[in-house]
């Protein structure tokens, strides 16, 4: 008698909405990934709800440029509001564009500066503590 050829179907849950929802994998594929599940159970799962604080996370040019652009649209309908012609209005976007990416950017990364030495101050004043 041949053997089954097929692999083994996996089980899929449809709600009423039409969306398919697959139940997570139970067994860890590889040694790592039984690891990773082990050391992520042991700190129970704390470590993975932690979320990051946007402070600590450097400045970029794409994030300073997406504020800037953003502002500067923002000020488009306002400069029209208070009854600048239309191409008045789009030069003085396209102006206030050119000055809020950079203007964002370094003062981004000035208040990021000051926070990453007042934390590295933090960190040493506990270090002395503990070495005595």
């Amino acid at each position: 008698m041949p053997g089954n050829q097929k692999p083994r179907r996996r089980k899929h849950r449809g709600t009423q909405t039409g969306s398919v929802s697959r139940r997570p994998a139970r067994r860890p594929r590889s040694r790592q990934e039984a690891m990773a599940q082990a050391r992520s159970r042991s700190r129970g799962g704390a470590a993975r709800k932690q979320r990051v604080d946007r402070r600590d996370v450097p400045p970029s040019w794409r994030g300073a440029g997406i504020r800037g652009l953003l502002f500067a649209a923002l000020l488009l309908p306002v400069s029209l509001l208070f009854g600048q012609p239309l191409a008045g209005a789009i030069v003085l976007t396209v102006v206030a564009a050119i000055f809020y990416v950079p203007l964002g950017y370094y003062t981004e990364t000035f208040f990021y500066n000051r926070r990453q030495a007042r934390l590295r101050k933090e960190r040493e004043a506990k270090q002395a503590e503990k070495a005595g």
